[in-house]
């Protein structure tokens, strides 16, 4: 890869980052971001950086088990779940994980109940996800627990990848319970465009159940 085309890429990544960082989805030092690049190698930005200041300097070279390349910087603790996305989807430029408060709380609540994905339908904004031409669409997104053992979490969330890897239906994205929510895109504007899109569907999802809960009990209390 030609160093003008490498610095565009990353460009493209920090861009990435910044807008959610702006979005405030990405607290203290929070997330991780990466992009594909030719022979089987990933940039990704380093360990324990502020996303709002990342610069070139925070990102790194890695193989696809991992492994830093012509490089002392330590890579993100997560660059496991990274590797795995780029191996099952072909199509996968650009990974974004972020923390927002509504990702970490609903997929929390959602497992401890026994729900282990999300099912977004109904939305008219579904159709920012590649793929979607209708908001009559059930957009699922699976939840997986959270693990420090990032190897053992990409053992339990491989299979599942596998399955929707071949679904009909795309899969956009994945919840770690508590944690946060993984996305990606085939160019940069793609991934920011599922980044906000996805963010705020679940913004919605939990609107409209702290809403249905409210009128749930003013029916109640007119029966009464």
């Amino acid at each position: 890869m030609n160093v003008l085309n490498l610095d565009s890429i990353k460009q493209d990544l920090i861009r990435v980052a910044h807008f959610c960082a702006v979005k405030g989805l990405v607290p203290a030092t929070s997330g991780n971001f990466s992009a594909r690049l030719e022979n089987q190698e990933i940039l990704i930005s380093v360990s324990g950086k502020d996303k709002a200041t990342l610069a070139e300097g925070d990102l790194m070279l890695v193989d696809f088990l991992g492994r830093a390349k012509d490089s002392n910087l330590k890579p993100s603790a997560e660059t496991l779940l990274h590797t795995q996305v780029y191996r099952t989807f072909p199509n996968a430029k650009f990974i974004a994980h972020f923390h927002s408060s509504s990702s970490a709380v609903l997929s929390k609540v959602l497992l401890k109940q026994g729900i282990k994905a999300l099912k977004l339908e109904g939305f008219e904004l579904l159709k920012a996800l590649s793929g979607v031409q209708t908001h009559e669409y059930t957009e699922i997104l699976p939840i997986f627990p959270n693990n420090q053992d990032i190897e053992e979490l990409a053992d339990l969330i491989q299979p599942v990848l596998d399955k929707l890897a071949n679904s009909e239906k795309p899969l956009h994205a994945y919840l770690i319970a508590g944690h946060g929510l993984y996305t990606w895109g085939s160019t940069m504007s793609e991934t920011i465009r599922h980044v906000d899109a996805l963010n705020t569907l679940i913004e919605s999802y939990l609107l409209e159940m702290q809403l249905n809960k409210v009128m749930q009990g003013k029916e109640e209390a007119v029966k009464v």
